[in-house]
């Protein structure tokens, strides 16, 4: 009885960690599609992309250039 209840806890236990990294996985994909869309948009109204960079915010036009708009961001 005592193997069964233990069985059956770490069946749950490794569900739930397998629910957690597809849910991880998700939202992680979810925003890649954000990204992408948001170039895309930008591209489509002739207008630009802003986004943060290695603690920089970055505005990339659609042709490509990239422009710093300010120095490092404090946090």
């Amino acid at each position: 009885m005592v193997d069964e209840n233990k069985q059956k806890n770490n069946r749950e236990q490794w569900k739930k960690k397998v629910m957690d990294n597809l849910k991880r996985e998700a939202v992680k994909n979810i925003i890649a599609r954000m990204g992408d869309l948001a170039r895309l948009d930008a591209k489509v109204n002739n207008t630009y992309t802003v986004y943060i960079k290695d603690g920089r915010m970055i505005k990339k036009p659609s042709n490509g250039k990239c422009v710093v708009i300010n120095g490092k961001i404090q946090d």
